[in-house]
């Protein structure tokens, strides 16, 4: 096993047991066993149809030629404009990551919206459709 898939397993262990502070030692040694590595979890983003709460992080996908490009934006109250991230299209994956990393309260869903004809890819993770 190489040092990035170690590494990897190891950031597995640490998110199945909640993400705690200071056990990148033992995570990393037990990392080495394959039977320690949890299966990753399948992230799951609810589907934006309006309406979602100030504070809210939106990952949105349009075409941009061939491609499928997305941004990231934080909605704002009601007389502020939303905050976009980095102002800047991206990829799909480098989308979610930076919405996950601006995320505080991971209990908080990540709202997607879909421009007309992007369809979800299920490789991406789950979409919950969230009532309006």
């Amino acid at each position: 096993m190489n040092d990035d898939e170690r590494r990897i397993r190891a950031y597995r262990i640490w998110e199945s047991e909640g993400c705690p502070a200071g056990q990148d030692l033992p995570h990393w040694y037990r990392a080495s066993d394959v039977a320690a590595d949890p299966a990753p979890t399948v992230p799951e983003y609810s589907y934006y149809a309006g309406g979602a709460p100030a504070g809210s992080l939106i990952v949105k996908f349009y075409h941009s030629g061939h491609e499928i490009r997305g941004y990231v934006r934080q909605v704002a109250d009601e007389n502020q404009n939303d905050t976009i991230f980095p102002g800047e299209e991206m990829e799909p994956e480098a989308a979610f990551k930076l919405a996950w990393s601006h995320n505080v309260n991971r209990d908080n869903p990540v709202f997607v919206e879909l421009a007309e004809g992007v369809e979800w890819d299920p490789a991406w993770g789950r979409l919950a459709y969230q009532p309006d």
